[in-house]
């Protein structure tokens, strides 16, 4: 997933009455009919695979860190910063780390690709607030720190979200 900086949304907003609502017909209900949709079951046998998976899942997920841990080294050692390639690779990380019960790596990851999107030249305080956030993934894994937390892990992450919003600034 390519780096983006959203844009403000400055178009003019409508005053009650000024618009229609349309309501557009669910096609794939009328297709399949009520009373058909998600399978209990299936869903069951999905987080039954997931949870066989965990295991596995952890030991690569700790590979994937240190080697961008490392990668992000070497980037910090040449001052060649490949911040498309760090983006796309914390965003893949963040994604899976959810699904496997890592939601505070998938919150680190949330703001480390935040504050990467705008970025385009890595300032001292950029380097230093990116390296932060690697390690900090980096150690929720090697603690096995699941779920959102404790209360230190919240702070950690009302930490990080202050210094996104200062690199922002």
């Amino acid at each position: 997933m390519p780096r983006s900086v959203p844009t403000e949304d400055t178009a003019p907003r409508g005053e009650p009455g000024d618009y229609e609502e349309i309501a557009v017909p669910n096609k794939l209900l009328t297709k399949i009919g009520p009373g058909h949709g998600a399978n209990q079951a299936a869903i069951d046998r999905a987080d039954q695979i997931v949870e066989r998976m965990k295991g596995v899942y952890e030991a690569r997920l700790q590979t994937e860190l240190e080697n961008l841990l490392a990668e992000y080294e070497e980037m910090r050692a040449s001052k060649n910063f490949n911040l498309d390639d760090l983006h796309d690779k914390v965003h893949e990380i963040r994604g899976e780390a959810g699904t496997f019960g890592y939601d505070l790596v998938s919150d680190i990851g949330k703001l480390l690709c935040e504050m990467l999107a705008p970025i385009g030249e890595v300032r001292p305080n950029d380097d230093r607030a990116i390296h932060t956030h690697i390690k900090a993934m980096h150690t929720v894994v090697a603690q096995k720190v699941t779920g959102a937390g404790p209360e230190v892990a919240k702070q950690i992450v009302r930490g990080l979200t202050t210094i996104v919003d200062q690199s922002k600034a």
